[in-house]
């Protein structure tokens, strides 16, 4: 069952391309790469993209602060107010 990854505050271009999007999150996933999840665009329009994980913080026993990136999207494609899902 999909599970909602984030709610978009704030978009941060990366170069040469891709986003990165806060806020941070738990992850249980940490350092996962190349998985795909469904965007929610606050407009309903949705679509799938590739994203990664890239972990901010480690908490000892507790599972890791991720960041999540878009490599392939840039700012203006993912407007603060978009929901991330897990796509699986």
């Amino acid at each position: 069952m999909p599970d909602r990854l984030l709610v978009v505050e704030e978009v941060f271009a990366l170069t040469p391309r891709g986003v990165q999007l806060a806020p941070r999150f738990v992850s249980k996933d940490a350092g996962r790469r190349g998985f795909e999840v469904r965007l929610v665009l606050p407009s309903g329009e949705e679509r799938r993209v590739r994203a990664e994980l890239q972990v901010a913080h480690v908490r000892g026993p507790l599972a890791p602060f991720a960041l999540l990136r878009l490599p392939e999207l840039s700012p203006d494609e993912v407007p603060p107010g978009t929901e991330v899902w897990s796509a699986e």
